[in-house]
């Protein structure tokens, strides 16, 4: 029988430069203290202003086994209600998205406001307090017009992220995107797998054909290395080049931590799509292609690859112990018209096959990941982002 170690034990045991233990995987209490350490914590992308443009609009968003009601208010604001009524706990909201006047729960019918105040509680007795039984909410924050929110008591800061980024965002228009297309795909492992491959390009050449023939960090490091140094020296970009790395175990204290780069594309690939050819009007105040992509991570699962003409928007959460899901979103310009400007398959082409790709090799790390003969294998140079993910998770849930 396998040696089940406790949480403490698989921490203390951890050796630096290696991949995780399988118990991080399979234990339950660890999965538990994720949830409240991280996924109760962190700032995760909700989605955009886009998909509730008008007073009453309403989308719904899981977080593991929270529900989240995001809304239009009366008053043009964004809010996040827990959707849980305070009276029994049924889900009040039961639509994925709509409109609304007002929430009433189908259970025994206590109605709130778009703001989550209880409006109306049948057959309550006298001393019963309608304002002291409103809907939890989470806290939101906008970065032009994504949508992010946090499930904690006194979130961390998105300051420095805000601040820091201010330039990039203007650049590419931030304030004037909209959501082209969402997509959710269901991945049976557990969401470690799928976080950890994310952050590395180790797996990109032999596993990600299509995305290697667009993206430069898909090649030999040295080889990268010296593209990315022709690149800094050529660029006149209009968009910043210089890194913000305040990822993971590097995030100032009390604030979220967030990171920022712009890479070169191979063979003069302007976008990311079948050929490199662009997709989409220039986002922004892009005047130009520049043969080029930024990344932009902020919070533990939720990524961007910004392209000239259209944002791509990565999310992991998890659903069960050994099950999660990625959503992609897709952005173009606020004013670009769907089948005159750009073509939805054409655009969500690359980044569909490409999950589809990581989906299979997902699902064949977790059935090595899950067999006694597994144990952990030593980093190679082009997981460094890996290590600073897993200094930063082992902290998270101590």
């Amino acid at each position: 029988m396998a040696n089940i170690k406790s949480i403490s034990e698989l921490l203390n045991d951890y050796q630096n430069g290696y991949s995780l233990e399988q118990g991080f995987y399979k234990n339950p209490d660890i999965y538990k203290r994720e949830i409240k350490n991280i996924f109760h914590k962190n700032w995760i992308l909700a989605g955009h202003t886009s998909q509730i443009p008008e007073l009453g609009d309403i989308f719904l968003m899981d977080v593991a086994n929270e529900s989240l009601i995001i809304t239009r208010t009366k008053k043009g604001e964004v809010k996040a209600l827990i959707n849980v009524c305070r009276h029994r706990g049924s889900h009040v909201c039961l639509e994925r998205k709509g409109n609304a006047k007002a929430f009433t729960c189908p259970y025994h019918a206590w109605s709130y406001d778009l703001e989550g105040k209880l409006i109306a509680a049948r057959y309550m007795q006298d001393d019963f307090d309608k304002t002291e039984n409103g809907l939890h909410q989470a806290h939101v924050e906008l970065a032009g017009n994504l949508i992010f929110i946090s499930l904690a008591k006194e979130p961390l800061s998105l300051s420095e992220m805000q601040n820091d980024l201010k330039d990039v965002f203007e650049q590419f228009g931030f304030n004037n995107m909209k959501l082209a297309q969402q997509k959710t795909y269901p991945i049976k492992a557990n969401w470690k797998l799928a976080v950890e491959n994310y952050q590395e390009c180790y797996h990109c050449a032999p596993s990600h054909k299509d995305f290697a023939k667009i993206h430069a960090m898909a090649l030999n490091p040295a080889i990268f290395a010296k593209k990315k140094q022709d690149f800094l020296k050529k660029s006149k970009s209009h968009i910043r080049t210089s890194p913000s790395s305040f990822y993971f175990d590097l995030a100032n204290e009390g604030q979220e931590g967030f990171q920022y780069d712009r890479n070169p594309l191979i063979n003069d690939m302007r976008s990311g799509s079948a050929g490199g050819k662009p997709v989409a009007p220039l986002l922004g105040h892009m005047p130009e292609y520049e043969n080029a992509a930024s990344e932009f991570m902020v919070g533990p699962v939720t990524f961007f690859l910004i392209y000239d003409d259209h944002m791509l928007g990565y999310r992991f959460l998890p659903t069960s112990l050994d099950e999660c899901v990625c959503d992609l979103f897709w952005f173009v310009r606020d004013d670009a018209v769907e089948g005159k400007d750009y073509d939805l398959e054409t655009l969500t082409w690359l980044w569909h096959v490409t999950i589809l790709d990581d989906e299979k090799i997902i699902l064949n790390n977790k059935k090595g990941v899950d067999s006694d003969f597994y144990g952990p294998g030593k980093f190679s140079t082009m997981e460094s982002m890996e290590q600073h993910f897993l200094t930063w998770y082992l902290s998270a849930i101590k």
